[in-house]
């Protein structure tokens, strides 16, 4: 803190001091005074002189004496209009006493020398001004003056096609000499500021010098800029020198920099033709610096550049791009043991990007990449550092974006490099794998490469060491979604049903290694997906299997409605009358051993019912034996009401609707005999509701908590088992059963009615608007006319 209000304190000091020198100099300016502007500009400048200031600090003064500067070189052209020459002023402003503030007033009048009517050959005040500037040597002082340099005579340069090229001003060639001396003078400044000061002292020094970076990488920017520049002298000029300088500053900062600021600043024709001097440079680099950002960098770049035009691949192919950029990569991870497996990844990843982009058919070169990726992870031990482990989840999912899951999965090493990950990052990497698959919609066809596939996924569908512990029921219930989604995409190429039939088997062997909290979520998909493929028994075998395994999981809810789905598809799909009954048998079995609540036992039975009164195959035999077992089950429900409901449902076995080909059950006796004990079942729970609505004696009446006068307890009107029953003799009178009568009819309507005048019914609206809903349609019925009319006429409302 104190450091920096002492930064602070001198900045303001030389600000003012500058500002005081400023005045002076717009005065003597105004007044015309060459001799006191002089001055009193050197005195500014000569506050550039400081060695106190950080360079952040000292940046901020540069900026406000450039400013003043402006002043000064709107002068020197005024004098040169009032017949005083550039070579006098040039002359006159190297008397200055102290040499900063004589080269900054050097490079002031140099630039209009150059500028000026007749001026002065540009190569030759370039040449000059840039050997003077070595005079400084300071490197904040020294690197902040040639970053004025450069920026004033950005402009003056001989450029091809520019007004100072001639064969006195010089040509291209020149500009490039002078833009490349500059940048090695300021790269050297640059890298002798780290050496200054103490060590305890080096980061932030490292601070400073990055925040300076962009003063030395401009001359790369401007020589990147000039029209003359051809691939030519690119390649045998401005490369060698650049090149030369990065590697022999032998500086990490630097180096890291400078590469990268070539990358970035010359165009991409370039980087290709010179290809293997740029590749050739980064093993010289040193251990510190990042060469995977830089190497990944180009790979990139050239990438985009294949992208954009298609013929530039044919180039890449006749130097070779990928063996260079495979070799270099190599040599480099052999030069740097030390380099962390993060970066080795992200260099390989970087590699894999640009192998597919550029040769989107050499998948091979995927599988060099991994191999290459591999030896060099394998020599630095285990992988677990979290960054290294992203980054080999990175390199793993870079082919999966860009070529065939299953082909890739195929290759010859990438296992190898998936079994360097810890097993969490193994979870990962198989999910990416898996939604990949489905979100490109791959078909998985054959069952070695279903087979290969859960050898990667194995993750998800058991329990790994040293991962179970880590996994919450949420986060298997995620994994487990994700298999049902993939069971959809095990299909065969041929429509091969022995083949479907395989892959689907050895799917079920792998999902009955994960036990039972993930076979819940499993087992299920894949017996649909082996019902759309249902051929020959020994699917039904198949299913048979999966759904007793889902029923020892246990999920009795599940596994019963899986037993009724094959149950119905083997009667009206394969016509197997024997296999059907066999999964209604187990169906019954599960109901009885494993529903135990009563909610599941209503649900469980309407479902049994409602899935054989749809089945057609069986004889009269084996489906009398099945509904007499229903039946006997819909009277041992725990409620009355669940069993009036059951009964119900019930009379719908005997009473098939019609159906084209088939055979519909039609037993009128046995409709009638259901729909009479289920209004027994109603009377019985009339009778029921009233002892419970009975008030007790006083003396039977618990002591305890119950507030003095609290009214009994009630239970549900049977109303509704009233107007339900009357529906139902309603449904088979309208379909023609004769066992039904008006007469029949005429007597429940009656009892219906008592009952819904009740004061428990009068005051229930649902019911009340169910009761009226049922009387509209007989009075619909009536004023139908012909048969309906006639059946309905004897009915009184």
């Amino acid at each position: 803190m104190e450091g920096t209000n002492d930064q602070k304190a001198w900045l303001k000091d030389a600000s003012n001091a500058v500002k005081r020198h400023g005045f002076f100099l717009r005065k003597a300016i105004d007044d015309d005074n060459m001799k006191e502007a002089l001055r009193y500009s050197a005195a500014l400048l000569g506050e550039l002189r400081t060695s106190l200031l950080s360079p952040q600090r000292y940046y901020e003064l540069y900026m406000q004496a450039c400013d003043e500067l402006r002043n000064l070189e709107a002068f020197f052209r005024e004098e040169a209009a009032k017949g005083r020459s550039h070579a006098e002023l040039y002359d006159l402003v190297q008397h200055a006493g102290n040499i900063v503030p004589r080269l900054y007033l050097l490079c002031t009048a140099g630039a209009c020398y150059i500028r000026g009517p007749g001026g002065a050959p540009a190569k030759l005040i370039l040449r000059d001004v840039v050997e003077m500037c070595k005079g400084v040597q300071h490197p904040t002082r020294g690197l902040f003056l040639r970053a004025y340099l450069v920026q004033a005579m950005r402009g003056l340069l001989p450029d091809t096609g520019s007004q100072y090229e001639g064969e006195e001003g010089g040509n291209v060639i020149d500009a490039i000499e002078f833009l490349l001396v500059n940048f090695t003078e300021m790269n050297k400044l640059w890298v002798r500021m780290q050496h200054q000061g103490s060590a305890r002292d080096r980061e932030k020094r490292e601070r400073e010098r990055q925040q300076l970076a962009d003063l030395v990488g401009k001359n790369l920017t401007y020589l990147s800029q000039l029209d003359g520049l051809t691939f030519q002298l690119y390649r045998d000029i401005v490369l060698p020198r650049v090149l030369e300088q990065v590697v022999s500053c032998r500086d990490d900062i630097a180096q890291q920099y400078l590469m990268q600021c070539v990358i970035m600043v010359f165009p991409d024709e370039f980087h290709l033709g010179t290809l293997q001097s740029l590749l050739g440079a980064l093993p010289q680099l040193q251990q510190g610096v990042r060469v995977h950002t830089v190497l990944s960098l180009l790979m990139d770049r050239l990438a985009n550049y294949a992208a954009t035009d298609r013929g530039v691949t044919d180039q890449m192919n006749q130097v070779d791009a990928f063996g260079q950029m495979s070799s270099v990569a190599l040599k480099v991870v052999e030069q740097h043991p030390d380099m962390p497996g993060a970066d080795v990844a992200a260099m390989y990843s970087a590699l894999l990007g640009f192998s597919g982009t550029v040769y989107p058919d050499q998948l091979d070169f995927v599988d060099r990449v991994l191999e290459t990726c591999y030896n060099a992870l394998r020599r630095r031990g285990p992988i677990s550092e979290p960054k290294a482990e992203k980054q080999v989840v990175t390199l793993l999912s870079t082919p999966l974006d860009k070529y065939d899951v299953v082909t890739v999965l195929g290759l010859a090493h990438y296992p190898s490099v998936m079994e360097l990950l810890q097993p969490r990052m193994k979870r990962e990497m198989a999910t990416k794998i898996v939604q990949t698959l489905l979100r490109g919609n791959t078909q998985v066809s054959g069952v070695d490469k279903v087979e290969m596939l859960f050898s990667f996924i194995a993750p998800l569908v058991q329990d790994m060491e040293g991962l179970a512990d880590e996994l919450d029921e949420e986060d298997v219930a995620e994994d487990q979604l994700l298999l049902a989604r993939l069971v959809h995409n095990l299909r065969s190429d041929s429509g091969n049903s022995d083949e479907q039939f395989e892959m689907l088997e050895a799917a079920q062997r792998h999902f009955l290694s994960g036990g039972p909290q993930r076979m819940r979520h499993t087992l299920l998909p894949l017996a649909f997906c082996a019902l759309e493929a249902v051929g020959t028994a020994r699917w039904y075998q198949f299913l048979h299997q999966t759904a007793s395994e889902l029923s020892a999981v246990p999920a009795a809810e599940l596994a019963l409605q899986l037993f009724l789905t094959c149950a119905h598809s083997a009667s009206e799909e394969a016509g197997l009358d024997v296999t059907a009954y066999e999964f209604f048998e187990q169906a019954f079995v599960l109901y009885e051993e494993s529903i135990p609540d009563s909610r599941q036992e209503v649900r469980a039975l309407q479902s049994i019912m409602g899935t054989l009164n749809r089945c057609y195959i069986f004889g009269p035999d084996e489906r009398a034996a099945l509904v007499h077992k229903a039946s006997t089950y819909c009277a041992k429900l725990l409620k009355r009401t669940d069993q009036c409901q059951a009964v119900l449902s019930c009379s719908h076995l005997y009473w098939q609707a019609e159906a084209e080909g088939k055979q519909a059950v039609r037993d009128e006796q046995g409709v009638l005999s259901c729909l009479k004990r289920a209004l027994k079942i109603a009377n019985a729970a009339q009778q029921q509701l009233a002892v419970a609505a009975r008030p007790r004696p006083r003396s039977a009446t618990p002591t305890g908590d119950s507030a003095p006068g609290s009214a009994p307890a009630l239970v549900a009107s049977p109303g509704s088992l009233f107007v339900e029953i009357l529906n139902h003799y309603l449904l088979f009178f309208d379909q023609g059963c004769q066992q039904i009568t008006a007469a029949v009819l005429q007597s429940l309507l009656e009892l219906v009615a008592n009952e819904m005048a009740t004061d428990a019914c009068r005051d229930d609206q649902p019911l009340q608007a169910f009761y009226n809903n049922t009387l509209a349609h007989i009075r619909q019925q009536k004023a139908k006319g012909g048969d309906a009319a006639s059946r309905y006429d004897a009915l009184q409302l």
